[in-house]
């Protein structure tokens, strides 16, 4: 990260559960920078991506990293795999790009507030800055019980970072 000069503001929390939620993702560098993200903390974080990505040869390596395939077709194998992290640690990060794809998005996806309250967890945003090559990671983020009025809020503060690709934030 600090070759390519990239820096992190903030902090992870430690022996918490935590749904941290990144954006804008708008480009398949959001991919390599994350992971240049997570292994540059040398914590265990676990990620969830596009059960495509997970492909033969590099499946293993995937899962290795922390991470978990999601499949839209087959929403309780998610379910399962989110279950199993929360047995086996007792604090957890998992994080989640709530736009669901790289494509610009009307409404995110709300399935991190499900996971969230399903595993009892706190909500951490991350804005991705490519302008100034920051990530931030921002306060907690406490659901108001309106799914509607949290997306809107989450977008809003992920429209004050510029992706890879600004035309798709």
């Amino acid at each position: 990260m600090k070759i390519t000069g990239w820096k992190t503001t903030g902090h992870l929390p430690k022996d918490e559960r935590v749904v941290l939620i990144a954006g804008p993702h708008t480009s398949n560098w959001d991919f390599v920078l994350a992971m240049s993200f997570i292994l540059s903390l040398d914590i265990h974080l676990h990620w969830v991506g596009k059960h495509s990505i997970f492909k033969k040869g590099f499946r293993r390596l995937l899962r290795k990293m922390g991470g978990i395939p999601v499949n839209r077709a087959n929403p309780e194998a998610l379910k399962n795999e989110i279950y199993n992290v929360t047995q086996k640690y007792k604090g957890f990060i998992i994080a989640i790009a709530p736009e669901g794809t790289r494509k610009k998005v009307d409404r995110l996806k709300s399935g991190f507030l499900r996971i969230a309250n399903e595993t009892n967890s706190k909500i951490m945003m991350a804005g991705i800055d490519f302008s100034n090559k920051t990530i931030e990671l921002g306060d907690f983020f406490s659901p108001s019980g309106d799914a509607d009025k949290d997306l809107k809020f989450i977008k809003e503060y992920f429209a004050n970072f510029a992706g890879k690709r600004p035309e798709l934030s």
